[in-house]
């Protein structure tokens, strides 16, 4: 189904809902349990894009939700057909160094994140992890910063399909090449990262390894919109989910287990990554 069909009445009033919570930063009514499916989820957030995309503008790129790999290796689990796939704005992408105010959303956070940038659309049909990797330009250093407009308590295990995963912005950092080799693989998968303010108390730190594959994580994404009838394009940016670090920028809400994010200045900064040295990418929270 796509962006253009019609919705049953009562989807297309969430679809309404929904822009208007995005645009108004507040929350959504939480949808009940069992009244949406994996499949009607994916519609509506089909409408909610081709809605938003009046005032966004064009699609920049898309995210993938976290799943451990090999989850979904022998089929659906838990209704779930694989991992969560969701649109992001070439309007809510910024450079390193932007400025966000800390009453921007409903619930956002700084999390430290990585993405691709796709090189060519070759990348649709590359089967090897080495094509995959030849037909990307090059990664860049991430900051998500969703807006979850979802509540805590209750509703629809879908909710976040629906709702396109609750996308909001990124802040990117500058390309890195990494080259279509063995070694390159190797530097993808080992590099690590932490997160700090600017007064350089660490926030975070690990390694890609304790999180994930970035090439396989591409190719999951990959698979997945074309499921949906959607083709990677040059210059789509993939974002390929948390390394393992956020931080909330206001208390309360969800993820109250995790402590806000303290400082005006979050930046990410990646070893081991970029041949030429440590890369790195900064967001400056407005309080």
């Amino acid at each position: 189904m796509s962006a253009a069909d019609e919705l049953p009445a009562a989807h297309q009033r969430l679809v309404s809902e929904f822009v208007h919570s995005y645009h108004s930063s507040t929350p959504i009514s939480p949808i009940p349990a069992g009244s949406l499916t994996e499949q009607q989820a994916y519609q509506i957030a089909n409408n909610y894009v081709d809605e938003l995309t009046v005032t966004e503008g064009p699609i920049g790129g898309y995210k993938i939700g976290t799943f451990e790999a090999g989850t979904y290796d022998n089929g659906p689990v838990d209704g779930w057909s694989g991992p969560i796939t969701a649109i992001l704005f070439a309007s809510g992408l910024y450079p390193s160094g932007h400025h966000v105010s800390v009453n921007c959303c409903n619930f956002s956070f700084v999390e430290s994140d990585f993405a691709a940038e796709v090189g060519s659309g070759t990348i649709n049909e590359a089967a090897t992890d080495l094509e995959i990797l030849a037909a990307l330009k090059g990664f860049r250093p991430f900051i998500e910063m969703p807006d979850i407009l979802t509540t805590a308590s209750g509703g629809s295990k879908f909710s976040g399909v629906a709702t396109n995963y609750n996308s909001r912005r990124g802040i990117l950092g500058e390309l890195i090449s990494v080259p279509a080799t063995q070694a390159g693989l190797e530097r993808l998968n080992s590099f690590t990262y932490d997160m700090t303010n600017e007064h350089d108390e660490v926030l975070g730190k690990g390694s890609i390894k304790d999180a994930y594959e970035p090439i396989y994580r591409v190719r999951a994404l990959r698979d997945r919109l074309l499921e949906r009838g959607r083709r990677l394009q040059t210059g789509d940016i993939l974002s390929l989910g948390d390394m393992g670090t956020i931080r909330p920028l206001k208390p309360g809400g969800i993820m109250l287990e995790l402590p806000r994010f303290e400082g005006n200045i979050g930046t990410v900064t990646y070893y081991g990554l970029d041949a030429n040295g440590p890369a790195s990418v900064s967001v400056h929270i407005d309080r």
